[in-house]
């Protein structure tokens, strides 16, 4: 009986990262999960490792599926770099292609030609089918998920070294309390600290705050910290504040649900007497810096009201998805059973 083809794990963009540093490079990659931005980080960076500039003009090939059929992407793939040891080709939205394209690529990737290296990529965050699970099979798989709350110092750290730039620990810690974890918002906020700083090469908290407090506004994190301490009329204030900016509540209500899922799991630590800091940053996924606040909030909150929680936040999505009500009163509505609720 023939052996059903195990799926193989993918690594993370930073292991992914890590390799190319030391020129490790794969024959065929396949790129998918929501963080769009690290996509196109690693792929620049695969770009870098694979081809000479001097001969990228000849040797790179950029396509999206919609308008490129496998076939051709397979006759390039398959034809001699010229001038160079490597070709590359970088296919986008892979996902587009049927099942007949699919088993065309997996083809290939089964057999893939030494002299190039082909790059496949998808926005989505998983995908399934035989043809798929093929190419997974035969590539090297890395997802770009969103990044935890303890893996945005690391990438930090890593964004500036490749600019020759150092930041101290507390300005890393102010600068994701201000932007969370939007790798775009991150880019931005430091793109402006470093036109701040020069000719320096080193980033200090109050670069952060001299630069972050020019542009701060209330966000949906102050919110979460504000319902955490059941604070009512600053959770109304910042919740005006951001639907007068145009926040959209449906993006309020994944990160509170998030919010609210970090105060359960840290409730049920303390019961099983695993409270230490390391343990609570483990379960919650977050930056240990944030975890003495957010173990602070949970003590305000009986674990019963925190069950209660999540069904406001699914109600109040429903309500914003199917009703007439104006959007901010069910949103007021629902800061009110969060945190006035029995």
């Amino acid at each position: 009986m023939a052996q059903t083809q195990k799926k193989k794990t993918a690594i993370s963009y930073l292991q992914a990262n890590q390799q190319l540093k030391k020129e490790n490079l794969a024959p065929v990659y396949f790129i998918f999960g929501e963080e769009k931005y690290l996509h196109d980080s690693l792929i620049d960076k695969i770009i870098d490792v694979a081809v000479e500039p001097a001969t990228k003009e000849f040797n790179f090939d950029l396509f999206y599926a919609s308008s490129v059929d496998a076939e051709n992407v397979i006759d390039i793939a398959q034809s001699y770099p010229m001038m160079a040891d490597r070709r590359i080709i970088v296919v986008k939205d892979v996902d587009f292609y049927k099942q007949s394209s699919l088993k065309i690529l997996a083809e290939y990737v089964s057999k893939p030609s030494s002299s190039t290296c082909l790059v496949l990529e998808s926005g989505k965050k998983a995908l399934t089918g035989k043809g798929i699970n093929a190419i997974i099979s035969n590539s090297l798989p890395v997802n770009c998920r969103q990044l935890y709350e303890n893996e945005i110092s690391p990438w930090i750290r890593n964004y500036l070294q490749s600019k020759k730039v150092d930041i101290d620990i507390q300005a890393i810690q102010l600068l994701q309390a201000q932007v969370g974890n939007s790798l775009l918002n991150m880019v931005n906020e430091l793109e402006k600290v470093l036109i701040n700083i020069q000719p320096r090469t080193r980033i200090s908290l109050d670069d952060i705050k001299s630069v972050t407090s020019i542009s701060k506004q209330n966000s949906v994190f102050e919110l979460c910290d504000a319902v955490g301490n059941k604070n009512f009329p600053r959770s109304i204030a910042i919740l005006t504040n951001m639907l007068d900016r145009g926040e959209k509540p449906t993006g309020v209500i994944v990160q509170l649900t998030r919010h609210v899922s970090n105060l359960m799991k840290i409730k049920e630590s303390i019961r099983l007497k695993k409270s230490t800091v390391q343990d609570l940053a483990a379960i919650t996924r977050l930056n240990t810096f944030f975890v003495n606040r957010i173990k602070s909030q949970a003590n305000n909150y009986q674990a019963e009201q925190l069950r209660q929680a999540f069904q406001h936040l699914t109600t109040a999505d429903y309500h914003l998805k199917t009703s007439y009500q104006p959007q901010k009163l069910v949103m007021e509505l629902l800061l009110y059973n969060l945190i006035k609720g029995k």
